[in-house]
C-alpha cells in the first residue's frame, strides 16, 4: 500500500508509516502473524523511567494503563510510551516511532493512515486506545505550538 503524499513536511512521517505497513502486512499476510508482530514490536519498547508513571501521563480511553511522555527539542517532539500489555505496547511503539522527531505541525496534520489499516484487525478496545493515544499526541503538539506563539 502506497500512501499519497500531501505536503512535503509529511515525507518522513509517511515513509515511517509505509515501513510499518510493510512490516505488519506483508504480501503473505496472515492475521495471527499480525498479533505476533505486534507482540514483537511491543518487546522493543524503550525503557520508561518510573518518574513518568504519573496520573498526568496516563492516556485515558485505553483498556490497559498506558503512559505517554513527551520531550521537545530542536523544534520536534519525541514520544515515549509504557504499558504492561504487549499488544497495546506494540501499537504504542508504532505511534511513538512514527511521530517522534516530527514537528508539532506535522503531528497535527499527518494522519495515522497506518492505524486506519491496522484498526480493521484490532478489537474495539485496542482501536479506541490507539485513537486516544494519537489524540493525546496531538494535544501535546497543540500545547507546544501555543507556547511558540506566546
Amino acid at each position: 500500500m502506497t500512501l499519497t503524499t500531501p505536503p512535503s513536511e509529511h515525507k518522513t512521517c509517511l515513509a515511517k508509516q509505509e515501513r510499518a505497513l510493510a512490516l505488519l502486512f506483508p504480501k503473505n499476510f496472515v492475521k495471527d502473524n499480525l498479533y505476533k508482530q505486534l507482540l514483537q514490536i511491543g518487546r522493543t519498547a524503550k525503557p520508561f523511567p518510573k518518574e513518568f508513571l504519573t496520573k498526568e501521563n496516563l492516556v485515558l480511553g485505553c483498556q490497559n494503563d498506558l503512559y505517554l511522555h513527551s520531550e521537545f527539542r530542536d523544534n520536534a517532539l519525541f514520544f515515549f510510551t509504557y504499558t504492561e500489555a504487549l499488544i497495546s505496547s506494540g501499537i504504542a511503539v508504532l505511534f511513538s516511532d512514527i511521530y517522534s522527531g516530527e514537528t508539532p505541525e506535522t503531528i497535527l496534520t499527518c494522519k495515522p493512515l497506518f492505524f486506519e489499516k491496522l484498526s480493521e484487525h484490532l478489537s474495539m478496545g485496542r482501536s479506541h486506545g490507539g485513537e486516544s493515544l494519537f489524540l493525546n499526541m496531538q494535544r501535546i503538539a497543540v500545547q507546544y505550538l501555543t507556547r511558540k506563539t506566546l
